[in-house]
């Protein structure tokens, strides 16, 4: 998924949901600032003290995307939650829609609820779980199993000029990186020596381009390497069908922090999935691209008295977590920053991945790290 679900519709989820202005704001913050983490450079204080950042996504073409080490720490926890199916490790890493680890995954991140860091987590919890609804089908680490026949691609349903921009876009991206052997590894050779090791896999759902990130494309694809655990057949997902769901999903989540916790919650009860669904899946067909679908977002919670009639502020991390993160070595007192929502986010964010790395993956069985 991307910043119009990530950010723009999880907070008006929260606030459907019945969590308050600011509540809903941090949370839907940490959710986008998942894709946005992506360096992990150390921030020195004139003290001694120091400021370390947690890395959760990095950028499509980051050289550190290559090391697998990197992929299982960052991609496995944060964008492609397994969903522990099938028989062999590389089967069972493939992410699956709302899957058991994924629920177990939401109970046990709520139970943080009266942490001061308990908004960020929530956060965080809010992208890996919505990741599931779109990321399904794919693992992220490299692996055939993420390999698929680039000249079956199809889309199905959309308007002309929608297939006009992805023709054009789906042209330039496989000249630019190739056809055969997945995109990912195309990309290495562009990066790498003839002599640099390479990979046999492709690395999440690279070889479809951004697709599953689409919530208004109906589209179908092929896997190249036939396993025996998979049908052979062409694969049709509509994936407005499946933001809906995630939707609902996180709805639910929100709803349970705010039950819990009156400290989130906002004057009023929220309002009822049920009522506003057909106005969400308005939103998801949208496909005039993210920035149309998130500005249909905002004048939902301004419009519909569900959502509050409220505001929903810009993301703009740049004027403040990452300038709060940045500010960290002028700080008088380096102690402040555990009062910073960024310092938060990297608390819940270590909490995150040491809890699926190192507990949740383990208890069934998956060795990862």
């Amino acid at each position: 998924m991307q910043i119009d679900m990530h950010y723009y519709g999880v907070h008006a989820l929260g606030l459907l949901a019945g969590l308050n202005q600011e509540a809903a704001e941090v949370i839907a913050t940490a959710s986008q600032y998942v894709d946005d983490s992506v360096g992990n450079d150390t921030l020195d204080h004139q003290s001694g003290a120091k400021l370390i950042p947690e890395a959760t996504a990095h950028h499509a073409v980051d050289v550190r995307n290559l090391d697998r080490d990197h992929q299982r720490y960052i991609w496995i926890p944060f964008h492609f939650l397994p969903g522990n199916e099938g028989e062999d490790l590389t089967e069972r890493l493939v992410c699956r829609k709302d899957s058991e680890l994924a629920k177990k995954m939401v109970s046990h991140h709520l139970g943080y609820a009266e942490r001061p860091f308990a908004l960020e987590l929530m956060g965080v919890t809010a992208h890996v779980y919505a990741d599931t609804f779109a990321h399904f089908g794919f693992s992220g680490v490299s692996s055939r199993r993420n390999k698929v026949v680039n000249d079956e691609i199809k889309l199905l349903d959309v308007t002309p000029a929608t297939q006009k921009y992805w023709d054009q876009k789906s042209s330039r991206f496989f000249r630019k990186y190739g056809k055969s052997g997945g995109w990912w590894r195309n990309i290495k050779r562009s990066m790498f020596s003839a002599g640099a090791e390479m990979m046999s896999g492709a690395l999440g759902h690279g070889a479809v381009l951004t697709f599953p990130d689409q919530p208004y494309l109906h589209w179908k694809y092929a896997y190249e390497d036939k396993f025996e655990d998979r049908s052979p057949q062409p694969v049709e997902r509509e994936n407005q069908k499946f933001f809906l769901e995630g939707c609902r999903a996180l709805c639910a989540m929100f709803q349970c922090l705010a039950q819990n916790n009156q400290r989130f919650q906002a004057s009023s009860n929220g309002g009822d999935f049920d009522q506003v669904e057909d106005k969400i899946r308005d939103i998801l067909a949208i496909e005039d691209g993210k920035k149309t679908r998130a500005k249909a977002w905002c004048e939902l919670v301004k419009e519909d008295a569900a959502f509050g009639k409220l505001d929903i502020k810009p993301y703009q991390p740049a004027e403040g977590w990452t300038k709060d993160r940045n500010d960290f070595p002028a700080l008088e007192n380096p102690s402040d920053a555990a009062e910073f929502s960024v310092f938060r986010f990297y608390q819940a964010s270590s909490l995150h991945r040491h809890y699926v790395l190192r507990e949740l993956l383990p208890e069934y069985g998956m060795i990862v790290i």
